[in-house]
């Protein structure tokens, strides 16, 4: 009876001791911003490794369409989730003034990222978010018919332009391209190429300057008109996926679309035979790669675990663990360390080395500009009316800088 009494009286305080390190484990919502398939399958596996290595803490990973609204409406409601990822933008530096965001400045784990990063993730004076993976945006070339039809790769944008004549007259499409619902984002990207501020949009909103003088509008709108002539005309009616088809199915020499495509477009042809290179400058300039921080971490400013939080930015900032994320998602990583080698990016790679880059405008512009101005940017696309492009583009710009 003492015996069975002893090892009842063992079960029952073993079950105790359970129950309480049950209740002692602490739950996190990390809320994922990227929807692409290698990105979600990188993070799923940072996640289970940071996971298996820290019992007593697990990290609940959250993906779903459309983040940086759920993200606006949430902070809102004072109800952010304990640490999200986001990329550069005008809405969370509204969500930093508000004191919704940890100030992470000061952090050791962020001596592990270049100080050059870290400058581009500051927000007046103080780092907010944990800067992790860069995107890079510029032409993607079909090398093999390129080769086949004796074109070199362009550097130029008059060596682009006798290109597309070439291939035209071969009967070949030059550009694939999504113009359904992406020209906001080539758009903002080939402006960003044209300048480093946003000084004559200011101009313009303060009534200082007119629209068809601003060296931004006018060189992305005659760029625009040039790309047009030599695109697929299947491309007004393409998304992200039907321009890979255009490209891949030789609908198309050339896209215009950023690093994260190439996963995308290997997966569907791992032999592809393509090369992504800086995109050139229509003005004639230096043709920089245009650049953004893809990724970054935030913690909640109102997280009842910051600790546990700050432990997983930690794991996150070490060399092997951002290796591992990079050669899955396949950006380049900012942590220290990582290395970065991908046959198809050489070029890019090459430049941004030599530090011909230049930071997307979309960092410094108003919120929702981006896409607003798309708007009239497609409108280009599809009646080659400049005259409505600049009258319309000058009243999205007072709207957005004026209100």
């Amino acid at each position: 009876m003492k015996k069975f009494l002893a090892l009842l009286l063992a079960a029952v305080m073993l079950l105790s001791l359970t129950s309480f390190a049950a209740a002692e484990d602490v739950e996190l919502e990390f809320l994922y911003h990227k929807s692409e398939t290698d990105a979600i399958n990188a993070m799923q596996k940072v996640i289970d490794q940071f996971n298996a290595e820290n019992p007593g803490i697990k990290v609940n990973f959250v993906q779903i369409p459309d983040a940086a609204t759920v993200l606006q409406t949430r902070a809102t409601q004072n109800d952010l989730p304990d640490m999200f990822g986001c990329t550069t933008s005008t809405t969370y530096e509204l969500m930093f003034a508000n004191g919704l965001i940890m100030d992470l400045t000061g952090q050791p784990f962020l001596d592990n990222i270049a100080p050059s990063t870290l400058a581009l993730s500051g927000y007046e004076g103080k780092i907010y978010r944990m800067p992790y993976s860069l995107s890079c945006y510029g032409l993607y070339v079909r090398t093999d018919i390129f080769e086949e039809q004796g074109i070199a790769l362009p550097e130029t944008w008059e060596d682009l332009m006798a290109a597309c004549e070439k291939l035209q007259a071969a009967g070949i499409y030059a550009f694939g391209l999504p113009d359904k619902d992406m020209v906001y984002q080539r758009m903002e990207r080939m402006m960003s190429m044209l300048s480093d501020n946003d000084d004559e949009f200011k101009a313009i909103a303060a009534g200082t300057l007119e629209p068809q003088d601003s060296k931004v509008l006018k060189g992305y709108a005659e760029a625009s008109l040039d790309i047009a002539k030599y695109t697929n005309p299947e491309s007004k009616g393409a998304g992200y996926d039907e321009s890979y088809q255009l490209f891949l199915k030789d609908g198309a020499a050339m896209t215009i679309n950023g690093q994260w495509s190439l996963g995308t477009l290997l997966g569907f042809n791992p032999d592809l035979p393509v090369a992504m290179i800086p995109l050139p400058n229509p003005l004639g300039e230096q043709s920089n790669v245009i650049v953004s921080i893809d990724t970054s971490f935030c913690i909640s400013a109102n997280t009842k675990h910051p600790a546990e939080c700050l432990k997983f930015l930690e794991f996150l900032a070490q060399t092997d663990v951002a290796q591992t994320y990079t050669d899955i998602e396949g950006s380049p990583n900012v942590i220290k360390g990582v290395k970065y080698s991908v046959k198809q990016l050489e070029k890019i790679n090459e430049a941004m080395s030599e530090g011909h880059t230049a930071l997307s405008l979309n960092a410094i512009w108003p919120s929702g500009l981006r896409k607003a101005l798309g708007d009239v940017a497609t409108n280009l696309i599809l009646d080659g009316d400049l005259d409505a492009f600049y009258s319309d583009a000058q009243m999205t710009i007072e709207d957005y800088y004026n209100n």
